[in-house]
């Protein structure tokens, strides 16, 4: 009795293949597990990146909790204080107050052009 088996219908626009031809066995696929891994760890630590970028904003900040906790000391307010750094340029001639820092400016390291005259013959 002759072997039968199933056989797949030709898709349109295709050619058969030759009589004597067999089909091509399947190849194997790459398993995609360890790469779906990879990604899962990828994004896991992305989202921790990102959660650990947005926690301080979002948790209370360590004075507000010592300030909650201890309301028993009265504190009185500390003095703030703005210090002003001001940029001053002296002109030729001028001298800086007394006890004011002095700082010199750099001067440019100097440039060497060299200039190359070349005859260019055919001219």
């Amino acid at each position: 009795m002759p072997e039968t088996r199933a056989v797949r219908p030709i898709p349109p626009g295709a050619t058969p293949a030759p009589a004597g031809h067999q089909p091509r066995p399947q190849r194997a696929k790459p398993d995609p597990t360890p790469m779906r891994i990879v990604f899962g760890m990828a994004g896991l630590a992305s989202a921790t990146a990102l959660l650990t970028a947005m926690l301080p904003s979002v948790a209370p900040s360590q004075v507000a909790v010592v300030a909650a906790v201890d309301t028993t000391t009265a504190a009185a307010p500390e003095p703030s204080v703005l210090h002003v750094t001001r940029v001053v340029t002296l002109d030729p001639g001028q001298t800086a107050p007394p006890n004011a820092p002095v700082v010199v400016k750099p001067q440019p390291t100097p440039h060497v052009r060299v200039k190359v005259v070349t005859k260019q013959s055919g001219g």
